[in-house]
């Protein structure tokens, strides 16, 4: 069993599943609220939404060095509404050290087809 994990949450999100349980593997980031919220805001400035903190979740561990477990002894769990508004977002949006290829891309592939995200819709009244 990990010993320690973090779990991702948004107090306004309908959780539908269990929210998944984060071990920082890597230690590429000290914690995930940073990233979190740096993949946060990408979903914003590019595609005008935002993700939910399953999704967060899979992305972390996909790019930042997370891995999904299933048990911890210890758990910590992370608001991403509340760290998002509590962010400091120009210079965590700039940070060119969270960057990751193919971060945009599964970003876009995050979003249903069925939503029209904003880039889209400005594209449209272009």
């Amino acid at each position: 069993m990990t010993k320690r994990a973090y779990q991702l949450f948004n107090p306004i999100e309908q959780v539908v599943r269990p929210l998944p349980l984060l071990n920082n593997v890597t230690q590429e980031t000290a914690h995930p609220m940073v990233p979190a919220v740096y993949i946060q805001l990408q979903a914003e400035a590019l595609f005008g939404v935002r993700l939910g903190a399953v999704r967060l979740s899979a992305l972390l561990a996909q790019f930042y060095g997370y891995r999904i477990v299933g048990a911890a002894e210890r758990i910590e769990r992370v608001d991403v509404r509340l760290a998002r508004e509590e962010a400091e977002t120009d210079e965590i949006y700039h940070n060119e050290a969270l960057a990751r290829d193919g971060l945009v891309s599964a970003i876009r592939q995050s979003i249903p087809g069925d939503v029209v995200t904003l880039s889209e819709r400005l594209a449209e009244v272009s």
